[in-house]
């Protein structure tokens, strides 16, 4: 079988995020590559959405059926690139704190944790931030 790409635009509103984890959910079956691939969207999406000025988001989604691989990745109009410690991009490490002191800024740390792979790049027009699941998660291993 080959690939299911999804190219989408979505508004850069607090409805974006929903509409994301939907257009997942209609190209991946395996529910816990789907459950997965939807909480790191949502955290890519919300940051994106929070933490720029775009009117719209780009939305790529590549589901592979024959492996389980699954990559997405959102695009905003803002070049400025901010990372978690250690994350691709990143900058000095913030001290450690209880994690009440945050109400933010975890997002691209459960990226990071969750995913098998992750990076921010920039393109002249703004930023895309992806990741990729493997399909092989530990409850999903054959």
């Amino acid at each position: 079988m080959s690939p299911q790409i999804i190219d989408i635009s979505l508004p850069s509103t607090l409805q974006a995020a929903g509409q994301a984890r939907r257009a997942l959910s209609t190209c991946v079956s395996d529910r816990d590559l789907a459950d997965e691939g939807s909480l790191l969207l949502s955290e890519a999406v919300a940051n994106a959405v929070e933490h720029t000025v775009s009117d719209r988001l780009r939305l790529v989604i590549r589901h592979d059926t024959a492996t389980d691989a699954l990559m997405c990745a959102v695009r905003d109009a803002s070049a400025e690139v901010a990372a978690p410690a250690g994350g691709p991009g990143a900058g000095p490490a913030r001290p450690a704190m209880d994690s009440a002191v945050y109400e933010s800024g975890r997002g691209l740390g459960i990226i990071d944790a969750l995913s098998a792979a992750w990076g921010i790049s920039t393109d002249g027009f703004g930023k895309w931030l992806w990741f990729c699941l493997d399909g092989a998660g530990p409850d999903r291993e054959g």
